[in-house]
């Protein structure tokens, strides 16, 4: 009876720690996950809201090709703007991607530090040099205000690398939850600029 008592005193004494290790866990199993879902989100937020866009004019277009008023077209001006960013915007695109799938890979343990530093230090330096290029061009009165959108979210981009890299510093997973709102907010910013100058995101003529 007496062993019987202490086994089950140390059983109720040795759960405790057990359910405290599993629960911290689990609480760093939902960190991670809840990362690496807002980096995917990132990287598939344009994809989808550029796919969702087209479906809806196009079925809009089908439905009532005759109440749809077409789209000014751009001045000479405004498409020689158009053009020369949209020789930039590919790179922009390339450095995004590269910033995510970064996280990404080091989230899912398919990079270490080092390397994810490395990705994240080079999509920076894209940024950089794009951000260079964006203030060189002289777009018209017209899309002053898309120039400075554009400017924005190139901005937005370089903040949320500067925040991802503080991980190689500290090693504090939470940074890259920070930097999500940012690249988020940055990709939406150039869809708008998109959707105002290059609808579907299609190549200037």
């Amino acid at each position: 009876m007496v062993a019987s008592q202490d086994a089950s005193s140390a059983i109720g004494v040795g759960a405790p720690g057990r359910s405290g290790s599993q629960g911290l866990l689990r609480a760093k199993l939902l960190v991670a996950g809840l990362i690496v879902l807002a980096l995917l989100g990132v990287f598939c937020a344009s994809l989808l809201r550029e796919a969702t866009t087209t479906s809806r004019t196009a079925g809009a277009t089908a439905r009532r090709p005759s109440l749809t008023p077409p789209r000014p077209a751009l001045t000479p001006a405004e498409e020689a703007y158009a053009q020369a960013l949209w020789a930039i915007h590919g790179d922009v695109k390339s450095a995004a991607y590269k910033l995510t799938f970064s996280g990404l890979r080091y989230k899912l343990k398919q990079a270490d530090g080092p390397e994810f530093g490395t990705g994240v230090r080079d999509a920076s330096k894209s940024f950089g040099q794009v951000e260079a290029r964006v203030r060189a061009l002289a777009p018209p009165p017209s899309l002053r205000q898309v120039h400075a959108q554009y400017l924005d979210a190139v901005h937005l981009f370089q903040r949320s690398a500067a925040e991802m890299l503080k991980v190689t510093a500290d090693g504090r997973d939470d940074h890259l939850l920070a930097a999500h709102p940012l690249s988020q907010e940055a990709s939406e910013t150039l869809l708008r600029v998109g959707n105002m100058i290059w609808p579907g995101e299609y190549l200037p003529n």
